[in-house]
């Protein structure tokens, strides 16, 4: 638990540094940001509640690049000149979290 901790720092560091550049590039890419991450929560909690862990793994992965794709053409469209910034931050955050790390070893040995 402590290496994944030590792991993500980095990365936590990295995405609030895109966080706050971005923000004062413009504030609405506060919002786009804060709409992105409530997303793909809701992404997560109801790929929780699929019982087959095959499916879900897949369901979130699908549904979160879905979800990085929208906000992206969002961010280009209204928010171009914070799109590099957006992009950033939404594939540092898609390719830290990961939908199989809540999963225990017994659950992957089916």
């Amino acid at each position: 638990m402590k290496n994944t901790i030590q792991k993500l720092n980095p990365i936590f560091l990295l995405n609030t540094t895109v966080f706050i550049i971005g923000t004062v590039a413009n504030i609405y890419f506060a919002l786009l940001a804060a709409g992105y991450m409530v997303t793909i929560l809701c992404v997560y909690l109801i790929g929780s509640k699929i019982k087959d862990h095959v499916i879900k793994i897949g369901y979130i992965w699908v549904a979160k690049w879905l979800v990085f794709v929208a906000f992206l053409m969002l961010s280009g469209i209204y928010l171009p000149e914070v799109f590099l910034y957006s992009l950033a931050m939404f594939v540092i955050f898609n390719l830290s979290v990961n939908p199989s790390n809540p999963m225990s070893k017994k659950e992957a040995q089916l």
